[in-house]
């Protein structure tokens, strides 16, 4: 499915939600959605910058401040990406747990109706006590 197929669907259920108040959960794509959000985790993480490559900047190649500068910037921008692989792995995490939680939802709400629907019999009008 393409990208703009994706956000097409997603924008209708946004405007079904705002439009009849309803709100539906497919535990389907909520399974895709956690599996994406753990490949692009796992691609950025196998992608990350490398901090050696600051030391080609170091004095003597460059001046003492560019190459302070260069490292704190490494440095901080370093963090800021593990920050974001490991809020994208805590966030397929819960969106995958959020499909499971759904999942079991609707397969003891199917038992239900099933046990219900199964053990009931029809009695005429004129047969039923009150």
């Amino acid at each position: 499915m393409t990208t703009a197929g994706i956000v097409s669907k997603q924008q209708r259920l946004i405007w079904q939600v705002a439009m009849t108040g309803e709100f539906q959960v497919d535990p389907t794509s909520l399974t895709g959605a956690a599996a994406t959000l753990h490949d692009l985790a796992h691609d950025l993480q196998a992608g990350q910058f490398d901090r050696f490559l600051l030391d080609w900047a170091r004095d003597p190649a460059s001046h003492p401040d560019v190459a302070r500068a260069m490292r704190l910037f490494g440095d901080f921008a370093h963090d800021q990406y593990q920050d974001l692989v490991a809020l994208l792995a805590a966030l397929s995490t819960r969106v995958k747990a959020a499909a499971i939680g759904y999942q079991q939802t609707d397969e003891a709400t199917e038992q239900d109706m099933t046990r219900f629907l199964t053990a009931s019999t029809f009695r005429a009008a004129d047969h039923r006590t009150k």
